[in-house]
């Protein structure tokens, strides 16, 4: 069984899962939830790189890019600026 990365108890179970499908856990003794590589609701470079790639080069409008992708429009344009020497489109 998976150890809670909070107090390592053992008694733990399944609780769903994160935006990236990483199997979440439920720590019975102290009541945290968790990952097992401890990593809590980031999304992966790849990930970010084709938002921003549909975005800034593929010329979709915000509001596709962020409905298509499940994200905010301040997600997308805090992303594009970190993006920014790889994007050369403008605003929309």
């Amino acid at each position: 069984m998976t150890q809670c990365v909070k107090c390592k108890s053992s008694e733990t179970r399944k609780h769903g899962f994160g935006r990236n499908a990483t199997q979440r856990f439920f720590c019975k003794q102290c009541h945290s939830s968790f990952t097992v590589d401890g990593v809590r609701g980031t999304y992966s470079p790849e990930f970010k790189e084709s938002v921003v790639e549909s975005y800034c080069h593929q010329r979709h409008t915000a509001q596709d890019v962020t409905e298509k992708y499940g994200i905010s429009t301040r997600t997308l344009v805090k992303w594009k600026k970190e993006h920014q020497t790889h994007c050369d489109c403008g605003e929309k």
